[in-house]
């Protein structure tokens, strides 16, 4: 029996969402017991770059979208170890975090921590709007597709956003063209982008922007990255069918994209990642968004 289903706006979901509380539980057992968590790890000096490599692409689009260098507001949903606050803050811009532990960015930029909300975080976006609060931007990076109910998160968000603002979604590349192709032709023994709790929804960049265009949201733009799973065509480099070869694989993608910072110029860049999208490519992707009718 299927365990998701698909929508009619595209995307797909559980076909039995968990609730609210059983989420909760399950994140606090899961991520954030300190030496258990998922932040306990440490990082390399290369995944650091590709951190702000990431960021870096975002800026881009942000003062292309813009037009203008001026410092701005942006609110980080999912901040995690605050890398991004991190990169903004030291640009000048008014930065606010938020993100159900504040362990991750204690550890890793704990000169920012005071700037997190810590808590759930619907309940926090609700304080934010009793508040009258708004901003330029809203960066909900790998959130969207852990939230239970995307629309009324999308509808949270309106009323804390300026209207000439800039909403950036950063979600996994699912039930992509790559995926379906290496199921249909046994490369792959499994739906391993299938991860219930933690992913509840599962979208494309058509699915994504059908939904948000429901929610009188139009696209600006969207960014793909470096497809790692075109390592999944080659059996030597399969690293669902062998996990020995995963963690080459995954440095072997931030290499491949810091050097395309470290060499290239960052519109190649963006036009690079813009294009890989159109296609249907990439592991992930970032979708830029503003409200219709402003």
């Amino acid at each position: 029996m299927d365990k998701h289903i698909k929508t009619d706006l595209g995307y797909y979901t559980l076909k039995s969402i968990p609730s609210d509380q059983e989420l909760k539980e399950y994140y606090e057992k899961k991520y954030y017991q300190d030496a258990n968590g998922s932040y306990e790890k440490n990082y390399t000096k290369e995944e650091i770059i590709f951190f702000k490599n990431k960021i870096r692409e975002k800026e881009y689009i942000i003062n292309k979208y813009f037009k203008n260098d001026s410092p701005k507001s942006i609110l980080d949903v999912g901040c995690g170890e605050g890398w991004a606050i991190n990169y903004f803050k030291k640009l000048g811009w008014e930065i606010t975090g938020m993100d159900f532990s504040d362990f991750g960015i204690k550890k890793f930029n704990p000169q920012y921590s005071d700037c997190v909300l810590k808590g759930d975080v619907m309940e926090n976006i609700d304080l934010l709007i009793l508040e009258s609060k708004k901003y330029d931007i809203i960066l909900l990076d790998h959130v969207f597709e852990h939230v239970t109910d995307p629309i009324e998160i999308v509808e949270k968000i309106k009323k804390i956003i300026n209207k000439n603002g800039l909403l950036i979604i950063n979600v996994p590349n699912d039930f992509s063209m790559l995926q379906k192709y290496l199921i249909q032709n046994g490369k792959v023994d499994k739906e391993y982008w299938f991860a219930p709790p933690d992913h509840i929804s599962y979208f494309t960049r058509e699915s994504l922007c059908l939904l948000l265009n429901t929610l009188n949201f139009e696209e600006f733009t969207s960014i793909g990255d470096h497809p790692i799973d075109i390592n999944l065509l080659n059996s030597n480099s399969n690293y669902i069918l062998n996990k020995e070869v995963g963690k080459s694989c995954y440095f072997q993608k931030i290499e491949i994209e810091n050097l395309l910072h470290k060499e290239q110029p960052i519109s190649k860049i963006v036009n690079y990642y813009e294009s890989l999208i159109d296609v249907g490519l990439g592991r992930s992707f970032s979708s830029f968004f503003s409200i219709k009718d402003k």
